[in-house]
């Protein structure tokens, strides 16, 4: 089939109503779209991918303001500026359509292998029904798998009509980019008869005119937006004399402050807790590439279980980070977390090496307040669409035995989730040989800056004791593990869920609640957690 039949079937799966059409109506003047358009070829705006039909007037006006502002500011530029941000967004856009184009590939396929199944299954139910069989244990299947094969091709279609817009889209948008460049690059060594440059604008008449008529159709929601206030302030500072730099801070200080707490029940549990914690994050610009890092924490108990250190100032975290060659390099004390923290999440005192495009390379030794020795060797591939890893962790040693765990993990975005599966095995001869898996779905937030941003996740579980060594979890997986077994029964690993959520109730405050349900593999005992916290941040520096 040529690339115009697949064409007009993807366009035909639009227009025809098998697929839907987008879901926000049209909310301002057509012209309104074609501006904003306008605005996001030239690079002045960032639409992440989205029609600007599809956007509320809450988003236009946004996107309005970023671009009347994007173009105030380079027009404060020179020619030379302009040519440099061109150029700049063309490697953007060539890596785009590079990107688009094997997803378009990919979906190709998906779409050429749903076809050919629902064909396949209607022709099967059709054929059964013009020889008269009507019996429910023969149509049911036939009609239960057709039906199953087109919601298989509506997904594909609309799949690979997407991509193929979005490649289209981004490539028209980079040979226009390609224009500028060349007239831009031409203007730049030109010269008039005068024997002086010619005088050009540094935005072109056609974007000017867009974003003068933007502007005069969102004046009142950009006036109470207080866009219109800032722009006034800032035309008060363009002045032809350039204002002294200011260095970036030497220093820089990321902290927090959190009051967490945590309740358990069932036989392998922790005593309930109730803390307040405090950390802060130095971080020292050695000489713009080597970076001396620490972490100083306090915390106090304000009801139950404490620890031997409890009220203490520690330096737990010191480290120097940098690069060398193509090689990132980290040495000291730092928070090491293997395998997503599944297998390892606390501080690691040893090296660690990072290297490697597009397969990313990963060694870690040193050794940890449980073992002397510790190695750990990690490979990942990340494309466009998915992330794949595979590693394998040495301990040497966990009590009385060497503890070597192999990871495999495959992450892929699902709809507006992130999905991973990761498989564990771990062999040592006193805890006992075992496989484990964790699978997990979440949907990431905006993070800690953005207020009434919110995460959540879900997670499933089993990981017999030699599948890990000090779990991420604020659940029980410690307690259960072969390691924390005493005097008492032999334990043996764990298996459950947890579920977590995080709300950001106003920048820079961060409120996460965290429930975990897990059973002993070995003594079947079962515990169930539930654990809170408000946390807030700071920092000595903008960004």
């Amino acid at each position: 089939m040529s690339n115009g039949h697949y064409r007009a079937v993807a366009m035909l799966c639009i227009t025809g109503g098998i697929l839907p059409m987008p879901a926000a109506a049209q909310a301002a003047a057509p012209w309104v779209y074609d501006a904003v358009e306008e605005l996001a070829d030239d690079g002045y705006i960032d639409l992440g991918e989205r029609d600007a039909s599809t956007l509320s007037e809450k988003e236009l006006t946004e996107l309005v303001a970023q671009g009347l502002h994007e173009i105030d500011r380079i027009q404060q530029g020179t020619l030379a500026d302009e040519y440099g941000r061109v150029t700049a967004l063309m490697v953007r856009d060539e890596m785009h359509v590079k990107l688009y184009r094997e997803q378009e590939q990919i979906t190709r396929r998906n779409y050429d292998q749903a076809m050919r199944t629902s064909r396949h299954a209607e022709e099967m139910l059709a054929r059964q029904s013009m020889r008269g069989v009507n019996r429910l244990e023969v149509m049911r299947p036939l009609q239960a798998r057709a039906e199953a094969a087109r919601t298989q091709l509506t997904s594909a279609a609309r799949d690979y009509a997407l991509t193929q817009m979005r490649r289209e889209k981004r490539e028209l948008a980079y040979e226009k980019l390609k224009e500028r460049q060349s007239r831009l690059l031409t203007r730049l060594t030109a010269v008039d008869s005068e024997g002086g440059r010619e005088d050009v604008p540094l935005v072109r008449p056609q974007v000017m005119d867009a974003a003068a008529r933007l502007r005069a159709e969102f004046i009142e929601n950009l006036a109470a937006s207080g866009y219109t206030d800032r722009e006034n302030a800032e035309q008060q500072l363009y002045a032809p004399v350039l204002l002294p730099d200011v260095p970036e801070k030497r220093l820089k200080i990321d902290g927090q402050v959190r009051l967490d707490t945590r309740h358990s029940t069932g036989k392998e549990s922790s005593k309930d807790r109730t803390r307040i914690r405090a950390r802060i994050y130095p971080d020292y610009n050695i000489d713009g590439n080597w970076h001396a890092v620490g972490m100083i924490e306090a915390e106090k108990t304000i009801a139950g279980d404490s620890s031997d250190k409890d009220g203490q100032l520690k330096f737990d975290r010191w480290y120097l980070m940098g690069r060398s060659g193509v090689t990132d390099v980290m040495v000291g004390q730092y928070g090491s977390t293997m395998a997503e923290g599944n297998v390892y999440d606390s501080k690691f005192r040893g090296i660690r090496l990072s290297a490697g495009v597009p397969i990313t390379y990963t060694f870690e030794h040193g050794k940890i307040d449980r073992a002397r020795k510790v190695t750990g060797l990690t490979a990942s591939y990340q494309t466009a669409v998915d992330t794949t890893e595979a590693g394998v962790y040495r301990f040497d040693k966990i009590g009385s035995a060497v503890r070597t765990i192999y990871m495999g993990n495959y992450r892929r975005p699902l709809g507006i989730f992130d999905f991973g599966a990761m498989v564990l095995h771990g062999r040592d001869h006193a805890a006992g040989n075992g496989t484990g898996y964790v699978f997990t779905l979440e949907r990431p937030g905006a993070g800690a800056w953005r207020p009434g941003s919110y995460s959540y996740w879900l997670k499933y579980y089993r990981q017999p004791s030699a599948t890990y060594v000090s779990h991420t979890m604020n659940g029980m997986a410690d307690y259960m593990n072969y390691d924390a077994s005493g005097n008492g029964p032999l334990r043996g690993g764990f298996r459950g869920w947890g579920a977590g959520w995080s709300y950001t109730l106003k920048k820079n405050l961060l409120f996460s609640l965290e429930y975990y349900d897990l059973q002993d593999l070995t003594t079947r005992e079962r515990s169930r957690t539930i654990w809170g916290a408000l946390t807030g941040y700071f920092k000595n520096y903008d960004e």
